[in-house]
């Protein structure tokens, strides 16, 4: 006689805990993505440690104003150290320290305060959507942390009560991961592409590529997020109540176009092209219709 089926009886607040678990376990590292009708989250994983976080909403502060707050640097340092990370590719933290800015030491222990409280925060989101996008990077700093080193609360068990049926449920990894992979191939057939990349504009990180070998789809996304966050700092400033559709830049031997998601706001297809092989109007069509096809 084969025993029932046991349902998994978990909190609610236990659904970015677990996914942040899986993303902890995967040896290729990635993102955690939380969604909430408040806040939204990223978690960012490196060799099975918690490298990053980072927060939208109310009350959400980042680790630079925590700087700023501790009197530990003043705001034009954090300017300064920022434009240096953007020119350079730099990691903002690692240059602290390497400027004399903030002891690694004393950098350490705040760095491990704030994404612990930020952890703490997803943690207690009552209903919560999340997702763990596998994605290998390499990460130019030691300041990971096990996450037993974050929050006291992470250590602590599951209590075995029944699920909400409000709670959003967890959204598939692999069906998602297939669905951006699927969509990415797709513009690799587009005629002239020779590099696309699915990035989010808030961290300049890519949730997943393809492309040639020689062209660094994930560094050409990452520099292009000051792109879009000028274009849109312009928008504003002119009273432009308005979407951006696509962005071309047009250099002597390519095309890259910059598509944000209507559907997901933050994040964006960026595809490049050589320009002798390229029907710009017919690329440009395609992204947008595979642009819907995008399910996250």
């Amino acid at each position: 006689m084969n025993p029932a089926p046991r349902t998994v009886m978990t909190q609610p607040r236990q659904v970015v805990r677990a996914v942040l678990n899986e993303a902890l376990e995967s040896k290729l590292g990635g993102e955690v993505v939380v969604k909430s009708t408040t806040v939204s989250g990223r978690i960012f994983v490196v060799e099975r440690k918690v490298a990053w976080t980072v927060l939208t909403g109310p009350g959400a502060r980042s680790f630079s104003t925590a700087l700023i707050d501790a009197r530990l640097v003043s705001r034009e340092d954090v300017e300064q150290v920022m434009a240096e990370c953007r020119k350079s590719g730099g990691n903002f933290c690692e240059t602290l320290v390497a400027w004399g800015l903030v002891p690694r030491d004393t950098l350490r222990d705040l760095l491990c305060r704030h994404l612990g409280t930020q952890l703490d925060a997803l943690f207690g989101l009552t209903e919560a959507q999340a997702l763990f996008v596998p994605q290998p990077r390499s990460y130019s700093s030691q300041l990971t942390f096990e996450l037993a080193e974050l929050s006291a609360d992470v250590t602590q068990a599951p209590s075995a009560v029944s699920q909400s049926p409000s709670i959003p449920p967890v959204l598939l990894e692999g069906e998602v991961m297939a669905n951006v992979k699927q969509a990415l191939e797709e513009a690799m057939k587009i005629e002239g592409a020779f590099a696309v990349c699915l990035a989010d504009a808030n961290s300049g990180m890519t949730l997943g590529s393809v492309g040639s070998a020689g062209f660094n789809i994930d560094a050409a996304a990452a520099g292009n997020t000051e792109v879009m966050r000028a274009k849109l700092k312009t928008m504003k400033a002119l009273g432009i109540k308005d979407r951006i559709e696509d962005m071309l830049i047009t250099l002597g031997e390519q095309y890259h176009i910059i598509r944000p998601l209507a559907a997901r706001e933050g994040l964006f297809l960026y595809i490049a092209l050589h320009r002798a092989n390229a029907n710009l109007a017919m690329a440009r069509f395609r992204m947008a219709d595979l642009e819907k096809t995008i399910q996250l």
